[in-house]
């Protein structure tokens, strides 16, 4: 039980913080009476600091951060959890509308004991929660029907340009636009973790590194009690290496099987813990069956660019791995979005289709630059052929610099393709998906 003395210095301490100096995010979350909001993603991306941002400045009193664990609240149960309610009453008893933000609830055992009880007697819930203990998708599973679900990614470009102090609006644009692209090749190189952005650039490997070696340790090893931590490790090795690439259980079964005994089953789901720690992702590709979907080989991404600092990196991969990141960020909160990619029979490949409710709405390919004819012809045949496949006109292609719309014929096929230069679409905010209807 905690000491309510302990408390409430605990509760008055965290009071007289200044929180003007808290970054705002651009994720945006609501609240519902009877349900808690909640704030998933992965380590380090800042969900500590984004409750922080919740707080008005003017009345920090109205909210009871509470970090389970901090010491005060160490060991707690839920019923604990009414002594910590009553200290903070005695402190401000005028204060009826109190907002809790439960930071790291996976430290209490049957914590959403807790949650549902400030739930029923009417409070405004906040909670996040990380570690090998309780990763923070289950802190959304375990209070199925009393939440909503946020995934807070790392920094944004805009939230990035942010970080660094560096306006990007109105005339503020052309006047930093050299800051702008010089920053853009630091975002795709180091990154886009909160601490790496404000970090010096010799410590940024070293913190990088250390994110890798907890989350794989904790978040994997020791959560799942993993027995071949070779082939987890080569695993790891093989993703930083084939991020933005295609990837397949069979052919990674077949790479194995001649050194380690090992099924198909344990490569899947190896990846599947590497998912669910939010290291990686693996992209479906689009088609009606559903067989085909399972069976087709997926294209791998990291969580952070940064990452592949112990990979392979290479600059086209990162474009490509930015603009998923960012996509993921648009439409995680829009039900019924998916992104997959597209290859037809023939190897034709559209990098990301983006779908509402089953129906196509952009297919995006992503292109360092289309100087070389080639490859400007390659990127535009895909194009038109998924656009006729997927009866989608909403056609753009993503490069350094490349910029203007362009009509498209070949082969019979005509399309008005929209070139967009990386940075002005990673500053392009939020919107809405168009209608392949509407172009």
């Amino acid at each position: 039980m905690p000491d309510k003395t302990l408390v409430k210095r605990y509760i008055l301490e965290f009071h007289e913080r200044d929180f003007t100096g808290v970054i705002s995010r651009e994720l945006r979350v609501k609240t519902l009476p009877g349900r808690a909001t909640v704030i998933i993603g992965p380590r380090r991306a800042g969900k500590t600091y984004y409750l922080f941002s919740l707080i008005d400045g003017n009345a920090p009193e109205r909210y009871l951060y509470v970090d389970f664990e901090h010491p005060v609240f160490h060991p707690m149960t839920p019923r604990d959890f009414i002594d910590v309610l009553d200290a903070y009453h005695e402190l401000y008893p005028e204060i009826k509308r109190l907002v809790l933000l439960l930071d790291e609830v996976q430290a209490v055992p049957e914590w959403e004991r807790i949650v549902r009880y400030l739930l029923d007697e009417g409070y405004t819930v906040y909670v996040t929660g990380s570690s090998s203990k309780l990763l923070s998708r289950e802190v959304a599973t375990h209070l199925r029907g009393r939440a909503l679900t946020y995934t807070l990614f790392p920094l944004s470009f805009r939230e990035f340009l942010r970080f660094k102090g560096v306006e990007h609006g109105g005339r503020e644009f052309y006047r930093n636009m050299a800051k702008i692209n010089g920053l853009l090749e630091e975002y795709l190189h180091f990154g886009a973790y909160p601490e790496i952005a404000l970090a010096p650039e010799d410590v940024r490997g070293l913190i990088l590194k250390d994110y890798i070696d907890v989350l794989i340790k904790k978040d994997v090893l020791e959560r799942h009690r993993v027995k071949n931590v070779y082939l987890l490790n080569e695993l790891l090795y093989f993703s930083l290496r084939a991020y933005s690439k295609y990837v397949s259980f069979d052919s990674l079964y077949r790479l194995f099987k001649g050194r380690l005994k090992l099924t198909k089953r344990t490569i899947a789901n190896y990846f599947a813990y590497l998912e669910e720690a939010f290291a990686l992702f693996l992209v479906r590709r689009h088609g009606r069956s559903p067989k085909g979907r399972i069976v087709a080989p997926r294209k791998l991404y990291l969580i952070d660019t940064g990452l592949a600092l112990f990979g392979e990196k290479d600059a086209a991969r990162d474009v490509e791995n930015a603009v998923f990141l960012e996509l993921l960020r648009r439409y995680s909160t829009k039900p019924g979005v998916e992104v997959t990619y597209w290859k037809d029979e023939a190897g034709r490949e559209v990098d990301f289709v983006v779908s509402e409710n089953g129906r196509v709405k952009e297919l995006i390919q992503v292109s360092l630059r289309l100087d070389d004819e080639r490859t400007r012809r390659r990127e535009f045949l895909a194009l038109l052929h998924a656009s006729r496949k997927l009866n989608c006109k909403n056609l753009k292609v993503i490069t350094l610099e490349d910029e203007g719309t362009v009509e498209v014929s070949l082969y019979g096929m005509k399309g008005n393709i929209e070139l967009v230069p990386l940075f002005k679409w990673l500053l392009g905010g939020e919107r809405l998906i168009s209608s392949c209807d509407e172009v």
